[in-house]
């Protein structure tokens, strides 16, 4: 935990290699030091549909799913930290987000947690 879930149109693959901002994210994250380097995950879903302000425009947006028990301020340091990464690796792009969400502890499960 946590997960980062980026989002953004197809097109901005001619901008930017897909594979340098998901790194860019992961590193965002982990330079948080909320979470251990090997915690953390981070994937790409790109758009092929969508629109920004009426028109088709590039933007990043990424949803950082994480385990409750963090508080507001560490929340948004970690929402500016990855932030910040994708606008320095994409100063273009006018529309850049992040949205971080708690899941309550007893409403997550993974392979560790059914192992016997």
């Amino acid at each position: 935990m946590p997960h980062c879930v980026i989002e953004c149109p197809i097109e901005l693959k001619s901008v930017v290699d897909f594979n340098l901002l998901v790194s860019a994210v992961h590193e965002a994250a982990v330079s948080s030091n909320l979470f251990e380097q090997g915690d953390v995950k981070a994937r790409l879903n790109v758009a092929e549909y969508y629109v920004v302000g009426g028109i088709k425009a590039p933007y990043v947006h990424t949803l950082v799913h994480l385990l409750s028990g963090r508080t507001e301020a560490q929340k948004k340091r970690l929402a500016d930290s990855v932030t910040k990464a994708v606008c320095e690796l994409l100063p273009s792009v006018r529309m850049v987000s992040t949205e971080v969400r708690d899941i309550p502890k007893l409403a997550y499960s993974n392979r560790g947690a059914i192992s016997g």
